[in-house]
């Protein structure tokens, strides 16, 4: 497997791009930073989208990447899959022809350029070799992780979430070679990361305590640029294990 971070930052500033992950060159998590990450060429090769939630951050690209390759010549579907209510979410208030073209039906919905496709919650599907399955995570929106396997190979990728102790009983026993999760803020904003459905290092800290096995690797996505430094401290003041802060560009190879 080839993870390539297109994005990793919690916050739209120059030199920092919103979260993507590019698995095997083919496969999207979230988009909210490929066309400013990969060239017309790179954005060809997408096949498939797999969104988290429908926070702008992690959809924004969508609508972007659907019409560069429309008007490139591509003629290939991109299918786009998410729980029902993301996907409800991403037709009503951005595929709609009002926010954006729907180009679930440009130019008719045989032979559209995107297709949404509804998945359900711990059932797995198999997209090239991978078997993907979708985890419910504790967000301010309805929202998935994925746990993403193949051979004896394996990650899990949260998106956004809070603390999210069900999430872990319902992976328990799997040995993840890798973990991209989130924490947004330091420990002093513990109190408004809860309230919007996200982490801290000391939540973080918690959380990880409860998956069985520690994952091997543990990728840190989604800071707040504005507290990097804060949030570094409080990360590795906890954390004895091997952990990484992403910051966009990485390769992830397991």
């Amino acid at each position: 497997m080839e993870i390539k971070v297109l994005g990793a930052s919690g916050s739209d500033i120059p030199g920092l791009h919103l979260t993507s992950f590019l698995l095997d060159k083919k496969i999207l998590f979230d988009a909210g930073g490929v066309t400013s990450s990969l060239s017309l060429k790179e954005q060809q090769k997408i096949k498939y989208i797999f969104i988290t939630h429908a926070h702008l951050d992690h959809i924004r690209d969508i609508p972007f990447l659907a019409d560069n390759l429309i008007l490139s010549g591509k003629k290939s579907q991109i299918t786009v899959f998410s729980i029902k209510e993301v996907i409800d979410d991403i037709k009503r208030h951005l595929l709609n022809h009002r926010i954006w073209p729907d180009f679930t039906v440009i130019p008719n919905e045989k032979e559209s350029i995107l297709k949404l496709e509804k998945i359900k919650q711990g059932i797995p599907i198999i997209i090239n070799g991978f078997k993907i399955t979708g985890f419910k995570v504790n967000h301010s929106v309805p929202a998935v992780g994925y746990l993403v396997q193949k051979g004896k190979k394996s990650f899990f990728y949260t998106g956004d979430t809070g603390p999210t102790k069900k999430t872990w009983q319902s992976i328990s026993g799997i040995k993840l070679d890798a973990l991209i999760i989130e924490s947004s803020f330091p420990d002093k904003m513990k109190k408004i990361a809860q309230t919007t459905g996200h982490l801290t290092p000391e939540l973080l800290f918690e959380d990880i305590s409860l998956i069985n096995p520690i994952p091997k690797l543990i990728y840190i996505t989604h800071i707040k640029p504005f507290y990097i430094k804060e949030i570094e401290k409080d990360i590795f003041k906890r954390f004895s294990f091997k952990i990484k802060i992403l910051e966009g560009g990485e390769i992830i190879r397991l």
